[in-house]
C-alpha cells in the first residue's frame, strides 16, 4: 500500500468514535479504580473517577454530565446506603453497588432502594463488562 493512498494514513485509533454513555466510578482504592476504568473504557464507555463520594457528588452536579451509570462501592465511606448517592444521580441513571456482603437479603434490600445491581467482590471482569452491557443496553 502506498503512503499517498488514503487508507494508508488512518489507523483504528485514528477513526472518530463517538463513547458510550458516561459511567461515573466511585471507589477509595486506586489499583480497583484503575481495573474499574480499564474494564468500562473496554466497553466503550467515558469513565468519570470519583476517590470518595463528596467527589461524586461534585461530578453528578457539574453541568453537562450525563452519567447513565454509578458504580460504587457499597462500603465506601459517606455512602449512606443506596439511597445516598441515588439522591444525587441524574434522572434514569443507574446505580451499580459493589458489595463484599454476598447475602441475598442484602441484595434484595437494595434492589428496593434503587439500586440496578450488586456485584459481589471480589468480582470477574467479563461478570462485570456483562452486567454493563446489559444495565446500559436497557432504556
Amino acid at each position: 500500500m502506498q503512503p499517498d493512498e488514503p487508507s494508508a494514513n488512518k489507523s483504528p485509533a485514528s477513526k472518530a468514535v463517538r463513547p458510550g454513555p458516561a459511567v461515573l466510578l466511585v471507589e477509595g482504592e486506586d489499583p480497583l479504580r484503575a481495573l474499574l476504568r480499564r474494564i468500562v473504557e473496554s466497553e466503550g464507555h467515558e469513565v468519570l473517577e470519583a476517590r470518595d463520594v463528596s467527589e461524586a457528588i461534585s461530578l453528578l452536579s457539574g453541568a453537562g454530565r450525563s452519567v447513565r451509570l454509578v458504580l460504587a462501592d457499597l462500603a465506601q465511606p459517606g455512602i449512606g446506603g443506596p439511597q445516598g448517592l441515588k439522591k444525587h444521580m441524574p434522572r434514569g441513571a443507574k446505580l451499580l453497588l459493589l458489595s463484599r456482603a454476598n447475602g441475598e437479603a442484602s441484595r434484595a434490600s437494595g434492589l428496593h432502594d434503587g439500586v440496578a445491581f450488586y456485584l459481589a467482590n471480589p468480582f470477574r471482569p467479563d461478570a462485570l463488562a456483562a452486567k454493563l452491557r446489559d444495565l446500559l443496553s436497557e432504556r
